[in-house]
């Protein structure tokens, strides 16, 4: 009996793990975004990094489905939910203040947030 709760409890430890397109909160392709009900846009959903130089560590933003972000510079990290309305996309950092961004997809498909350019990152 022991063994058989043994591998019960293996075999669910995989449970809840994403793919990599969710979130902190785990939600499914699809869902409404935070806050409104906006839609969160496909061609959003990913990594994105901008350049960098040595003065700067890169600024690498994680926009998920289920509407959580991440943000990342050098060893500092930020996350919160984000909300996406027409050409604007608003962050709301946990413990931080929200910020409004002007966004926009363009060349070579990079994301383009108040026209600092943010490439797709892997």
């Amino acid at each position: 009996m022991t063994a058989l709760v043994a591998a019960g409890v293996l075999l669910l430890g995989g449970c809840g793990q994403t793919d990599g397109t969710e979130g902190p909160g785990g939600g499914a392709r699809g869902e409404t975004g935070a806050g409104g009900g906006q839609r969160i846009p496909s061609e959003l959903v990913g990594s994105w990094s901008t350049d960098s130089s040595f003065n700067f560590d890169p600024t690498v933003f994680s926009f998920y489905e289920d509407g959580f972000f991440t943000q990342e510079v050098g060893a500092s990290r930020a996350a919160g939910r984000y909300e996406v309305k027409n050409g604007t996309l608003l962050t709301l950092p946990e413990g931080g203040e929200p910020k409004a961004y002007a966004w926009r997809l363009g060349e070579g498909g990079c994301l383009y947030l108040d026209d600092v350019k943010h490439c797709p990152y892997s």
